[in-house]
């Protein structure tokens, strides 16, 4: 299943930075993250996700330093294909 994740930062990430481009680099070799953005504000970031469900992405991106320091939350939305 696809979705989005958007997520607002409650706090400055400069102290986690480099530890969250690592995860996110290995969620993204995993195939968990297909496209990742972010705000134009810097107030948080913008993913194209891929999981069996919104409970398995929410316990992966669980595991990024941003969440874990409590410096970003995260809202998900499962995507489906729009007719064409």
């Amino acid at each position: 299943m696809k979705f989005l994740a958007v997520s607002q930062n409650t706090s400055d990430p400069s102290a986690h930075v480099a530890a969250e481009g690592a995860r996110m680099a290995e969620l993204a070799a995993a195939g968990v993250v297909d496209q990742m953005f972010l705000k134009a504000d810097y107030s948080g970031a913008v993913l194209i996700a891929e999981a069996a469900d919104s409970e398995t992405l929410r316990n992966e991106l669980d595991t990024l330093p941003l969440v874990v320091n409590g410096v970003t939350t995260f809202s998900i939305t499962e995507l489906v294909a729009a007719p064409m």
